[in-house]
């Protein structure tokens, strides 16, 4: 709210190979996605992705973080996209009116009452009379705590809504988040890109007072990734990188070694591509394959290396830059076997080795400790020839086996969260044999974006996102990478 009247006052996100020229008529419609035409996402927790991520100054972008330390540049930032929201009379951006729509229906729908808007976009002008009205009333100190001072407000944005009860009761009062609508609208307003940004408890984070109508549009994907990822408050989602000088940056980098062993990073580029490579170090051959992970879970990125001689190491990654030495997580055999990494079961909290040997049997082994893999638990059988990857395709914060079979065809093995499995395999794509290794990517197409970065047969990079249980976007990100090996 940050300074509406209000009662109760004290109370308150190339080419397909040259045998298929139909490679690129792929189909993104909520459903499989085919390397060939057959038939046409949530960040998976894929092998643990930084905790946070830089905060966001263009106070154009949805994901713009305003609070009191971090004012609008420039002060006076004025949106040139307000409509109507509602036929209210107050105001939003076009794309945040859009999907307050679709919140409203939403409320309506679940029995709740209905919701009304009370109050949207203010100019500097009108911030600075409010800020003022509550300074003259409460002093500034307590005024501090309940409205922003001009250009610190972000209902300047235009991206924020406070609402209430459709009948108008807890108008502007903590006691809306008890009602039947305010509780929808928590648990909900996410799969419309809002967030309640000042939630019960955070006053020490946010600066301001718990305000349970006051809702911040910053798109579905990062409210969407927020919420699956457990972050209550934009000052904590972007808390700020803590490997800012780490050697690995960001999810949306990508990693490869190429022939001679160097060992190279891609930083990815704020338009959804990739930037020239910057050596990371050497000496990266005999290779299977490697993942980027986050193995000891301190928010900097490490390397799990798989190698051709049968041992499995990781090297972490040091937060001023480059790696530790190799430390052997696994010894013997490793191989003949076909994993994946990642966070496969709510009871580890970090990431782990899921994989089979050529008898097919799938196993989990955890990652206990932040060092050696423990003992592996049987999870299925029957898996021989399946290419793995872990991924959270349903976004439901479980994490889920994406496995290509021989013949491309790409399935879903959803799974319960627990190191098992839930549900029937769904097939989600055909075609993907022409896929050398499918990556998963993290922030690469905007803040809370999750994807697969696949790389072809003949070296091309092509990114899709990921939704709710469907693919949303496509395109090409790369080529020239035949010589490379990509990192998951």
């Amino acid at each position: 709210m940050q300074g509406q009247d209000r009662q109760g006052l004290k109370g308150k996100f190339r080419r397909r190979v040259a045998a298929c020229a139909v490679f690129l008529a792929i189909a993104v419609a909520g459903g499989a996605v085919s390397a060939v035409p057959a038939t046409a996402a949530a960040v998976p927790a894929t092998v643990n992705p930084l905790p946070s991520v830089d905060p966001i100054s263009d106070p154009t972008n949805y994901s713009v973080l305003v609070n009191k330390s971090r004012p609008l540049n420039p002060a006076s930032y004025a949106p040139s996209d307000l409509v109507n929201a509602r036929g209210s009379g107050q105001y939003m951006r076009a794309e945040a009116a859009a999907w307050l729509n679709g919140l409203f229906q939403g409320a309506a729908d679940a029995g709740t009452g209905g919701l009304s808007i009370v109050s949207g976009y203010r100019s500097y002008a009108q911030q600075q009379q409010v800020y003022a009205y509550y300074v003259s009333i409460y002093g500034q100190a307590y005024a501090d705590t309940i409205s922003a001072r001009p250009g610190y407000s972000e209902h300047q944005t235009g991206l924020a809504m406070d609402i209430g009860n459709a009948a108008g009761s807890c108008g502007l009062s903590t006691c809306f988040g008890d009602t039947a609508a305010g509780k929808w609208v928590a648990a909900n307003a996410h799969k419309y890109g809002f967030i309640v940004r000042y939630p019960n408890g955070y006053t020490g984070t946010t600066g301001y007072s718990y305000e349970p109508w006051h809702l911040r549009y910053v798109g579905v994907a990062l409210a969407t990734d927020m919420n699956r990822r457990g972050f209550p408050t934009l000052e904590q989602y972007f808390a700020g990188n803590t490997a800012v000088a780490a050697s690995i940056k960001s999810g949306a980098d990508l990693v490869a070694a190429d022939a001679s062993g160097r060992l190279l990073r891609y930083p990815a580029t704020a338009a959804g591509g990739y930037m020239g490579a910057v050596q990371i170090g050497s000496g990266w051959t005999g290779l299977k394959q490697a993942f980027v992970v986050d193995w000891d879970i301190d928010g900097v990125y490490d390397l799990l290396a798989q190698w051709n001689n049968g041992t499995l190491g990781v090297f972490r990654g040091l937060p001023g830059g480059g790696f530790a030495g190799q430390v052997i997580v696994g010894d013997g055999g490793w191989d003949r076997m076909t994993i994946t990494v990642g966070k496969w079961t709510h009871a580890d909290g970090r990431p782990g080795v899921v994989g089979y040997f050529p008898d097919g049997v799938l196993r989990y082994y955890p990652n206990t400790f932040g060092g050696a893999l423990s003992n592996p638990r049987t999870i299925g059988t029957g898996w021989n020839g399946m290419e793995l990857t872990i991924a959270d395709w349903e976004g439901d914060g479980a994490n889920d086996i994406l496995a290509r079979t021989p013949s491309g065809s790409l399935i879903n093995y959803r799974g319960d969260g627990w190191a098992g499995f839930y549900g029937p395999a769904t097939t989600v794509g055909t075609g993907w044999q022409y896929m050398r290794v499918l990556a998963p990517s993290f922030g690469l197409t905007g803040a809370g974006t999750r994807g697969i970065t696949a790389q072809t047969a003949d070296g091309n990079l092509y990114n899709y996102g990921l939704g709710r249980g469907q693919w949303t976007t496509y395109g090409q990100v790369g080529s020239g990478w035949s010589n490379l090996k990509l990192f998951k």
